[in-house]
C-alpha cells in the first residue's frame, strides 16, 4: 500500500483501537491504541497532522455514536434520519477536535531523530492530550458523549487507576499517550531494542499504582459500615404509566421495597426517577413506601423528581427518614444540554419526548444529610466528571451514592462505560461508591477501585451490601487543578523556547 493509502488506513484503525480503549474501557488495547495514529503525524507537516486527526475523529464517531441512528428514533418517534443528523454534528465536532488537537501537536514536537528529541516529544503530546482534554471536560459537562480521555482504558485496571487519588483522569491521559508516542516512534525507527523503554514505563507505572494502593490501604481506618440496598425496577424508560400497567408497575415497586426491607439495611436507594411523577408529602406510593420500611428503620433515599412549573420539573433525589421527615434534597446540578436544559436557547427533545425541561437549582447541591453521616449524590451523567465528586466530599460526604436511568442506551457500550466511571470517581475521591442505574449496571465500588459487586439484569433486582464511610480526603480532592496547570506550564515553556529559538 502506497503512502497515501496509509495516511487513510492507519487513522482509521486508530479509530476503532480507540474506541474499543476509550469507550469499552480496555486496558490492553489502550497502551497501543494511538499507535497508527502517531505513525502518522510523527515527522509529518501541520497539515498532514490535521488531516490525519480529521480521519481519525471521524472513524473514531462511527463506532462512538453509531447508537444515535436507531436511538433517536426510539427517543422522540422521528425516522431514523433525524439521528442519522444529530450522528453527523457529533463526528464533525470531533473529527474537527482532533484535527486541531494534533495540528497544535505539529507546531510543538521536534524532529525525532535522538533520543533526547523522542523523549521530549512524548511528554509535549501527553500534556498537549491532558490539555486538549481538559478544554473538551467544560463542553462535555453539558454532553457527556464527547467526554472521551485517553486514559480511560486504565480504569479497568485496580493498579493503573489508583494515580487518579493524586491527579485525577490526568495523569492517566498522560501516561497512557506517552507510552503510545514512544511505541510508535520505536517502531517507524525500528528501533526493537528500545521498544523495551515504554514497556518499561508501563510496568514502572503499575507498580507505582500498588504502592499508591498499599498505602492507602494501610493509612485509612475505615469504620462504622452502613448496610445499603439498592432497588432496581428494570422499567423501561419508554413505558407508559397508565390505567393499563400503572397498577402492575407500583406493585411492582411495593414488591422490591419489601425485599430490600427484608434485608434490614440502614440505607435504601432507588434509581433516577424511579417514580415518574413529582414529589408530594401526601403521595401515596411513598407513604406506602416509607411504611413498610419503616419496620427495619430504614433511610429511603428517592428518586423522584421536584415540579417547578409547568412542564418545568428539578431532577430530584430525596432523603426521607423512617418517620416521613424529608432531611435532604438534592438536585442534579449538570444538566444534559439540548435535552434537559436548552443550549443557547434551543432545546431538541432528543432523549424524551415529554416535552418537559428539567431546572438548574443549584439551592440543593450539598449532599444528602442521613442518619449514618452525609451522603454525595451524583444524578446520571454527573459521574462523567470530577467536579459533583470533589464537590461533594469537600462538603463532608462519608460515601458517594450515582442513581441513574440507562434505559435508553440499555444495549451500547454506554452502560458500562457509566459504570466505570463511577469507578474512577471512587479511587479520585476515596470515597466507596454505591451505583444503581435502572437497566444498566448496579453495584458497589471500594475506595480503593475494587469492585466489590457488579450486576446487570432484564429483571428486576435488590442488590444490598455494606459501604465503607471515611473522612479521608485524597490529593486530587485538595487541589483537583494541580496537574492541569503543571501541564500548561510545561506546554508555555515548550513554547516560549521554540519561539526563542526561532527568532535567534
Amino acid at each position: 500500500m502506497n503512502k497515501r493509502g496509509l495516511s487513510v488506513l492507519l487513522p482509521v484503525v486508530a479509530g476503532l483501537l480507540a474506541f474499543i480503549s476509550i469507550g469499552e474501557i480496555n486496558f490492553y488495547t489502550g497502551w497501543i491504541a494511538f499507535v497508527p495514529l502517531f505513525a502518522c503525524v510523527i515527522n509529518a507537516p501541520s497539515r498532514r497532522c490535521f488531516k490525519a486527526g480529521l480521519i481519525f475523529g471521524a472513524a473514531f464517531s462511527c463506532f462512538a455514536y453509531s447508537w444515535m441512528i436507531t436511538g433517536a428514533q426510539r427517543f422522540t418517534g422521528y425516522n431514523f434520519l433525524y439521528g442519522a443528523g444529530i450522528m453527523l454534528l457529533c463526528a464533525l465536532f470531533v473529527a474537527c477536535y482532533w484535527g486541531c488537537l494534533l495540528f497544535c501537536l505539529s507546531l510543538l514536537q521536534r524532529r525525532a531523530t535522538g533520543i533526547k528529541n523522542i523523549l521530549l516529544n512524548s511528554l509535549i503530546a501527553a500534556a498537549v492530550f491532558c490539555l486538549v482534554e481538559l478544554l473538551l471536560s467544560f463542553v462535555s459537562e453539558g454532553f457527556p458523549w464527547f467526554g472521551f480521555y485517553a486514559g480511560n482504558s486504565l480504569i479497568d485496571n485496580v493498579y493503573s487507576i489508583q494515580p487518579a487519588s493524586l491527579f485525577g483522569v490526568g495523569i492517566l491521559s498522560f501516561i497512557v499517550v506517552a507510552v503510545n508516542y514512544l511505541f510508535a516512534v520505536f517502531l517507524i525507527q525500528k528501533q526493537w531494542l528500545r521498544l523495551t523503554v515504554p514497556a518499561a514505563v508501563i510496568v514502572v507505572f503499575l507498580l507505582g499504582g500498588y504502592l499508591v494502593l498499599h498505602n492507602f490501604n494501610t493509612q485509612v481506618n475505615k469504620s462504622n459500615p452502613v448496610k445499603i440496598a439498592l432497588i432496581n425496577e428494570n422499567i423501561l424508560p419508554d413505558i407508559k404509566w397508565d390505567d393499563t400497567n400503572g397498577n402492575q408497575l407500583v406493585q411492582r415497586l411495593l414488591r422490591l421495597n419489601e425485599a430490600a426491607t427484608a434485608q434490614q439495611p440502614g440505607i435504601i436507594a432507588w434509581t433516577e426517577s424511579s417514580i415518574p411523577w413529582t414529589y408530594r408529602k401526601d403521595d401515596d406510593l411513598v407513604n406506602e413506601i416509607l411504611k413498610t420500611s419503616a419496620a427495619a428503620k430504614a433511610t429511603q433515599i428517592l428518586g423522584i423528581n421536584t415540579e417547578v412549573s409547568d412542564n418545568v420539573v428539578n431532577n430530584s433525589a430525596y432523603c426521607i427518614q423512617p418517620d416521613g421527615t424529608v432531611t435532604g434534597r438534592y438536585d442534579k446540578q449538570y444538566l444534559l444540554s439540548l435535552i434537559e436544559a436548552p443550549f443557547i436557547n434551543i432545546n431538541i427533545p432528543f432523549f424524551s419526548s415529554k416535552g418537559f425541561t428539567v431546572n438548574a437549582d443549584s439551592s440543593h447541591h450539598l449532599p444528602l444529610a442521613t442518619s449514618y453521616g452525609k451522603a454525595g449524590m451524583m444524578i446520571c451523567n454527573e459521574s462523567a466528571g470530577y467536579k459533583p465528586a470533589v464537590h461533594a466530599v469537600n462538603n463532608g460526604a462519608v460515601f458517594l451514592c450515582n442513581i441513574s436511568n440507562d434505559g435508553w442506551f440499555n444495549n451500547t457500550y454506554i452502560v458500562r462505560n457509566h459504570f466505570y466511571q463511577a469507578r474512577l470517581r471512587a479511587v479520585e475521591t476515596r470515597r466507596d461508591v454505591a451505583v444503581n442505574s435502572n437497566n444498566g449496571y448496579s453495584g458497589f465500588i471500594d475506595a480503593n477501585g475494587i469492585i466489590i459487586e457488579q450486576k446487570k439484569d432484564v429483571e428486576p433486582f435488590v442488590l444490598t451490601n455494606a459501604v465503607q464511610l471515611n473522612n479521608y480526603k485524597s490529593f486530587f480532592v485538595k487541589y483537583p487543578w494541580l496537574f492541569a496547570a503543571a501541564c500548561a506550564i510545561f506546554v508555555s515553556g515548550v513554547m516560549l523556547l521554540t519561539i526563542f529559538k526561532k527568532n535567534n
